[in-house]
């Protein structure tokens, strides 16, 4: 019955469980304010985006830094994102 349990709090001793909630190593916040910056955000605080906003940034900032409108505009989508957005879901079980 407390097998499963003992093994999650192993493995988070161990330190190969990460909790939900961990934040983006500083690297990834460096970079993704690096390209924030280029594209003209510099007002953009990124460290006091939520990690799920980080990663959406990094992943639109791939590739060549062009200035392009569309690019811009899904940028500031993904700044405006509260957390309601993570409950939509391409699988429609949930």
């Amino acid at each position: 019955m407390f097998k499963p349990a003992l093994i999650v709090t192993g493995l988070a001793l161990a330190g190969l469980v990460l909790p939900a909630s961990a934040a983006p190593n500083a690297q990834l916040v460096n970079s993704v304010q690096q390209r924030m910056n280029v594209l003209g955000f510099r007002d953009v605080d990124v460290s006091q985006l939520t990690s799920h906003q980080i990663v959406a940034l990094h992943l639109k900032l791939q590739g060549p830094s062009n200035s392009g409108i569309r690019k811009k505009q899904d940028i500031r989508a993904i700044l405006r994102w509260d957390g309601r957005e993570r409950n939509h879901s391409v699988d429609k079980t949930n």
